[in-house]
C-alpha cells in the first residue's frame, strides 16, 4: 500500500514538472503591439517575461496566451501596478499615449 501511493506521488509530481517544462519550452514572440487606442504599443514581451523568471501566470490565465477583454482597465491595473510596485517603467499618461 505504502509502496503504490509513493508511485502515485512520484506520478503526480513528474507530470505537474512535465507540464510546466511543456509550457516553458514555448516562450512566445520578442515583442507584440498592444492596443493603445489609435497607436500600437510596442511591448516588450520577452523582457517582461524574464523579469517574472517566466512565470507567466503573473499576466497570462492559464493555458490562455491572450489576455481577455484587454484595454484601459485591464492594462491600467496590471501595467501600472507592476510598474509602480518595481519603481520602473511607465507609469504617467503621457509614458504609453503618445
Amino acid at each position: 500500500m505504502r509502496k503504490n501511493v509513493c508511485l502515485m506521488v512520484a506520478l503526480t509530481v513528474f507530470l505537474v514538472a512535465a507540464s510546466i517544462n511543456s509550457d516553458a519550452q514555448d516562450p512566445g514572440p520578442d515583442s507584440i503591439l498592444l492596443k493603445n487606442g489609435s497607436t500600437p504599443l510596442p511591448f516588450t514581451h520577452r523582457k517582461h517575461q524574464n523579469l517574472q523568471s517566466s512565470e507567466c501566470f503573473h499576466c497570462h490565465a492559464a493555458n490562455k496566451w491572450k489576455i481577455d477583454d484587454w484595454g484601459k482597465e485591464v492594462a491600467h491595473a496590471m501595467c501600472i501596478s507592476c510598474h509602480d510596485l518595481n519603481e520602473k517603467g511607465p507609469i504617467t499618461c503621457k509614458d504609453c499615449h503618445k
